[in-house]
């Protein structure tokens, strides 16, 4: 009940920001026209669709290189496999969640006796991708730090709120790998027992424990991975750059990156249907703010953009269903 509760309020805010989207800025006139100059740009569709590709395939890769620390026989293909179909359930399922356990289900029926690690190894994954995108960030908005005094109000809104939040993250980050060290969790479970003795506590401090026992144990593969992630940015928001040009706008590279880390927060949050709205809104006021993008130009970039990543997991939908097909394998990989 719950659940189909929280579908039924993510479908009603995607539906309520989308309308009043199109109805500020006429569908039929403004924007469904920009969607038919996709045919005559063409080579920067082919572009947007290959960029998304490429965020995939360097996703999986940052992962594998995690990964392969306690599976080093573990393919390459099986793990971009399972980023693929999980970009589908990314969307049919309303959020990444979905595709989270499908990836880790994937993985544990080729490595048993390793769902652990591998559901660890992919929490690291994503913190991997966190750090990376604080970092493309700050350097995206050191550039343009001598423009600052031309962004728009709501640009510069969104640019501190971002700022403070991925500073707030990186720091608790590195607070929480001190706090979890073994040589201080023993420290608190002797000087305060009463309390980090509560089963609720232990078993939160145990997890956290294992975590940071896979972190030490993989930290050179962390960094490598954290290396990759750059990358995979990039890649991830030059896609909606191209959905830009595809639509006949245009902004400096630069623009773009700064703006889609901001993007990328808002329409991952968990009140919409695969960020639909939130996603289009928060582009349309940082592009306008930031490059002087006319609005509904923003507005149809961010769809392009979000259209080439779901191609591929319309990709993804087709090999889950061609798998679900054929005869179950389940080939083990060698584990360290």
């Amino acid at each position: 009940m719950k659940r189909l509760l929280s579908i039924s309020l993510r479908l009603a805010i995607s539906g309520v920001l989308l309308f009043l989207l199109f109805r500020e800025h006429n569908l039929i006139s403004e924007i469904a026209p920009r969607f038919w100059t996709l045919l005559t740009n063409w080579p920067w569709m082919l572009g947007g669709i290959s960029f998304a590709f490429l965020s995939l395939l360097l996703t999986a890769l940052r992962w594998h290189i995690l990964l392969r620390g306690f599976a080093p026989g573990l393919p390459f293909a099986v793990v971009l496999r399972a980023e693929v179909v999980s970009a589908f359930f990314n969307i049919s399922s309303l959020g990444v969640v979905g595709g989270d356990a499908y990836k880790i289900m994937s993985l544990s029926r080729r490595l048993p006796g390793k769902t652990m690690p591998v559901g660890i190894s992919l929490v690291i994954d994503h913190l991997t991708g966190l750090v990376a995108v604080a970092l493309l960030f700050a350097v995206c908005i050191s550039a343009k730090a001598t423009q600052w005094p031309d962004f728009g109000p709501n640009a510069r809104m969104l640019v501190i709120g971002y700022s403070m939040y991925v500073g707030g993250a990186v720091v608790g980050l590195l607070l929480s790998w001190i706090s979890f060290k073994p040589a201080l969790l023993a420290w608190g479970r002797r000087t305060f027992p009463r309390t980090m003795g509560l089963p609720i506590f232990e078993g939160i401090l145990s997890r956290m424990a294992q975590v940071h026992g896979v972190f030490s144990k993989l930290w050179g593969r962390t960094l490598s991975a954290t290396a990759v992630a750059v990358f995979l940015h990039v890649a991830f928001f030059m896609s909606f750059y191209c959905g830009l040009r595809a639509v006949g706008g245009a902004a400096p590279v630069l623009d773009v990156l700064t703006a889609m880390p901001i993007v990328d927060a808002a329409a991952s949050l968990p009140v919409s249907v695969s960020g639909l709205g939130v996603r289009e809104r928060t582009f349309e006021a940082l592009l306008a703010g930031i490059a002087g993008v006319p609005d509904a130009v923003g507005i149809s970039a961010s769809l392009a953009g979000w259209l080439f990543n779901v191609f591929w997991g319309l990709v993804g939908g087709v090999l889950f269903l061609r798998s679900r097909g054929s005869a179950p394998t389940s080939k083990e990989v060698p584990t360290a």
